[in-house]
């Protein structure tokens, strides 16, 4: 019987584990990179949200 070839699920290259070294660093880079994009428009929408409420405090 012949051996099957482990490799990489992402980019293909022979690995031992199902995703390489580097493919999983990308990934989770990527990932990192969404959460803070994520977070700074969380951030600026409710600061907007809290300039809105101060302004209708003040008319009222």
């Amino acid at each position: 019987m012949t051996e099957k070839k482990k490799v990489c699920m992402l980019c293909g290259k022979p690995s031992d584990a199902s995703i390489c070294d580097a493919c999983k660093a990308n990934v989770q880079g990527e990932a990192l990179g969404e959460k803070k994009k994520i977070e700074k428009q969380v951030s600026v929408v409710s600061e907007v949200d809290r300039d809105r409420l101060t302004r209708k405090r003040k008319e009222d």
